[in-house]
């Protein structure tokens, strides 16, 4: 989890081959340029924009970036040069259609890059390798709204892959659920009494999360945190109060609540988009991943 974290800060590259041409950035670092492009730099104040593929030297990889996500980097002003890293610097030295390489050990890299020691479970004698292709430079203001665009068009694809996953999974197993236009999917286990919960109220919950493969990342209940091997002497287990639509959890569970009255208890089948979405929360909890909430509500304010 700790490489794919420094690979999201570093972002980086995808390969298109030809003839290559070896450059340097003022930090000292070399990279070549096997496929050349238009020969426009950016300047400051225009966004970089790249697919990129990360391995090392088993041909194992790190992390890409692809046509659904490209990464991007804002060109600042010249002052700022000197306290980039290469790779920074090196995106000032590339035009739209460029294809680089760029080689370095991982020792390098941790250090350059990363500025830490390369951790004790990462084989320290890898070299690790940046493919990168520039897609585009645009001026900020105009990639604000090609990212939200690539954003919704993204989430709108992962979401009917999410909805599909969970109906599967939900008819697989003879699950009566509620649907819901948002793609939640809900079972009332046990009703409740008074009216649901409602946007601005306070709601003391017990809580068990786990995915649709049945493995638990958390729960609010001490028994089912040790039956299910997630037990955490440090932290305290009791209930959790959320206010509805502002309390910071995710969007889910706002949802969730609202369908929800005292002492009711609910499954709540989450997709990827109304839980962390395309980031990886933790070792259980990957990118994209459905979430599944047991939900019981014992005091609405």
């Amino acid at each position: 989890m700790r490489i794919l974290k420094v690979v999201s800060i570093v972002g980086l590259v995808f390969l298109f081959s030809c003839v290559s041409n070896e450059k340097e950035t003022p930090s000292g670092m070399k990279f070549k340029v096997v496929r050349k492009g238009d020969g426009v730099l950016p300047q400051p104040g225009e966004v970089v924009v790249f697919k990129f593929l990360f391995k090392d030297s088993k041909d194992s990889i790190w992390a890409q970036m692809t046509d659904d996500l490209p990464a991007a980097v804002l060109t600042q002003d010249s002052t700022a040069i000197d306290s980039e890293d290469g790779m920074t610097q090196m995106l000032r030295m590339v035009s739209k259609g460029d294809s680089v390489v760029v080689s370095m050990p991982i020792k390098d890299f941790f250090k350059d890059l990363v500025r830490s020691e390369v951790p004790d479970d990462v084989d320290s004698t890898l070299t690790l390798s940046y493919h990168i292709r520039i897609d585009s430079i645009m001026p900020q203001m105009q990639f604000m709204m090609y990212q939200q665009e690539m954003m919704n068009r993204f989430r709108e694809k992962q979401l009917a892959k999410d909805i599909a996953e969970i109906d599967q999974y939900l008819t697989e197993r003879n699950i009566e659920a509620v649907k819901t236009e948002s793609g939640i999917r809900y079972v009332i286990n046990t009703p409740g009494t008074g009216e649901n919960a409602a946007s601005g109220q306070a709601v003391t919950v017990n809580y068990s999360g786990y995915l649709l493969d049945g493995q638990y990342f958390d729960s609010s209940v001490q028994s089912v945190a040790q039956e299910r091997g997630i037990y955490n002497p440090m932290r305290p287990y009791e209930p959790y109060e959320v206010t509805i639509d502002q309390t910071s959890v995710i969007q889910g569970w706002h949802e969730s609540l609202k369908y929800l009255n005292k002492g009711a208890k609910g499954t709540f089948y989450i997709p990827s988009s109304l839980a962390y979405g395309p980031q990886q929360r933790s070792e259980v909890i990957k990118e994209n991943s459905i979430l599944v909430f047991d939900l019981e509500v014992l005091e609405i304010k």
